[in-house]
């Protein structure tokens, strides 16, 4: 849609809303979203023309990369009118229409230019906003990489590579590097009180932890024997870990000696993983064998497991920048057969989740006793869901929702599996930590033995639980599980260009097993609507 402007007077006023309307019928804004802009755009012009002395305003609608804006431009004296919304009180006239602004003042922008006010509203957010930037990044990067490799002199390319890619990279590296040990640790934390709290019913909660472990660890050893044979040969070296040092720290014995810090300091310094696993695991059981008594202490675990979330979201934000700067060195250094071998992960990562659906599917009949294809047949018209928000928290109420009215799961059972499922069951991400772990070992001549495979097992497992539920947050996890193995951090860079396509893969997978789970649950309950289950 090309952008549409109107000039609004207080005269016209209800029939440029009409207009408005319509205009925003054809775009992705839901009517909520309509009726929200509208109404800021009422408020908004009132005060431009009561206190900012306006007798006009030009609004324009804007749609850029699937973002919806409402623009309102207006002549007069000075005037913010979100500044007013952090000043008022119950007396005042106007209360309840500021409490509008108030409560919506995150979506709109004030600016003066020249004698003009401009105030801008947020519409409509594309949340495949993320994706399509590290998409067009990850494209640029390579067409980038290829006209630098043919027309660029080799001192240009030395600068490129090394002063300008390296230095933003680096940077880049050592933020993710910063919060690795307090995500890592906050959010095993958040998930074993989370998990503990609601698996208080018993039996029902004992059964549904075995039902999502035992899918886990198949989707671990599915991705790791996939990985194996995918990657077996011809995989590019980009680097080589002290291999001595490597063996070392991986053998079986010293593995478990070694879970046990001497300290609490010194796993966070030299990011040991499994020992900062092992200490959130442990204070994660002392809070919830304590309750109320150290509530405080649940309260801060919580918020700064929040907090390293919101952190892990800003960072996050300059993947497709980085992504640019990672494709073009890749093909600097490698050629195109960097590009073939994402391809090849991306493909055996695809073949592992499709896999898992085919597990599902056994399960239920094995374990529910019941036919998988009814499920099957309805789940098209559900995984778009979290295939967009590619958010397993997200779409909890919806998942929720499918799961009673179309499976006819009882809402005792989805309203309790549902949000565990959402913590702790992450199959896909199991298959993108095992299959990406494998490659990368591998292009940094890793070994990859019994004592290394038990070590991935173990790791993954234990990390998927605490993946955080956001977009991009499993990055953060997997730079800590190759460090284990003395590979660099900055290795993960390889990857950026297509894990906005594995997030929302590893999504669907996740919330497809949750939904999985459950019905096996309720029918082994007797909560299961088998009419509504049958009904295609």
């Amino acid at each position: 849609m090309s952008d549409k402007i109107f000039l609004m007077t207080v005269e016209n006023f209800s029939q440029t809303v009409e207009q408005i309307d319509t205009e925003f019928s054809k775009t992705k804004a839901t009517k909520k979203e309509s009726l929200n802009a509208q109404l800021l755009l009422e408020e908004t012009f009132i005060r431009l023309v009561n206190i900012g002395k306006a007798e006009s305003a030009k609004v324009k609608i804007s749609q850029r990369f699937g973002d919806l804006t409402l623009q309102i431009e207006s002549e007069g004296a000075e005037y913010n009118p979100l500044i007013s919304v952090t000043d008022y009180d119950e007396n005042d006239e106007d209360y309840f229409r500021t409490v509008i602004l108030k409560s919506n003042a995150h979506k709109m922008t004030y600016t003066r230019k020249g004698n003009k006010n401009l105030v801008i509203i947020q519409v409509h957010e594309n949340t495949n906003k993320q994706l399509h930037y590290t998409l067009i990044g990850m494209i640029s990067g390579i067409i980038f990489g290829v006209i630098l490799k043919i027309c660029a002199t080799p001192e240009t390319i030395s600068i490129f590579n090394e002063t300008i890619g390296g230095s933003v990279n680096t940077m880049f590296m050592n933020a993710l590097n910063m919060t690795i040990a307090p995500v890592v640790f906050f959010s095993i934390i958040s998930g074993i009180t989370g998990l503990t709290n609601s698996a208080s019913v018993g039996r029902i909660g004992g059964k549904l932890i075995g039902l999502y472990s035992l899918t886990t660890i198949i989707a671990i050893c599915l991705g790791l024997t996939l990985a194996h044979f995918t990657f077996a040969s011809g995989v590019p070296q980009v680097g080589i870990v002290d291999g001595t040092a490597s063996t070392e720290r991986l053998s079986l014995l010293s593995a478990i000696v070694n879970i046990i810090p001497k300290d609490l300091v010194t796993p966070v310094i030299e990011r040991g993983l499994l020992q900062i696993i092992f200490v959130a695991v442990v204070f994660g059981l002392c809070i919830n064998k304590l309750g109320d008594k150290v509530k405080m202490i649940n309260d801060f675990a919580r918020e700064a497991n929040t907090f390293c979330l919101t952190l892990i979201t800003a960072i996050a934000a300059f993947i497709p920048l980085i992504t640019f700067f990672a494709m073009a060195r890749l093909v600097i250094n490698l050629g195109m057969d960097s590009v073939i071998l994402l391809a090849k992960l991306l493909a055996c990562f695809v073949f592992g989740n499709l896999l898992m659906i085919c597990t599902y599917s056994s399960m239920l009949l094995v374990f529910g006793k019941i036919s998988p294809i009814p499920l099957l047949k309805k789940l098209p018209s559900f995984v778009a869901v979290p295939f967009a928000t590619s958010s397993s928290n997200v779409t909890m109420p919806f998942t929720m929702k499918f799961c009673t009215e179309k499976i006819g799961i009882s809402p005792k059972i989805s309203s309790f599996s549902i949000p565990i499922g959402a913590t702790v069951n992450m199959d896909g991400t199991g298959i993108f930590y095992s299959t990406t772990c494998i490659m990368l070992l591998k292009m940094y001549g890793v070994e990859i033995d019994s004592a290394a495979i038990f070590t991935l097992l173990l790791a993954i497992f234990t990390v998927s639980v605490g993946t955080p539920g956001i977009p991009g947050g499993a990055v953060v996890l997997m730079a800590a599980i190759l460090g284990m193995f003395g590979v660099p951090a900055e290795s993960v860079a390889i990857i950026f260009g297509i894990s906005p396509i594995e997030d929302r893969i590893n999504t669907t997978t996740n919330v497809v097993g949750d939904i999985g789970a459950s019905t096996i649950l309720a029918k082994t309950e007797n909560l299961l609507d088998t009419k509504i289950y049958y009904k295609i």
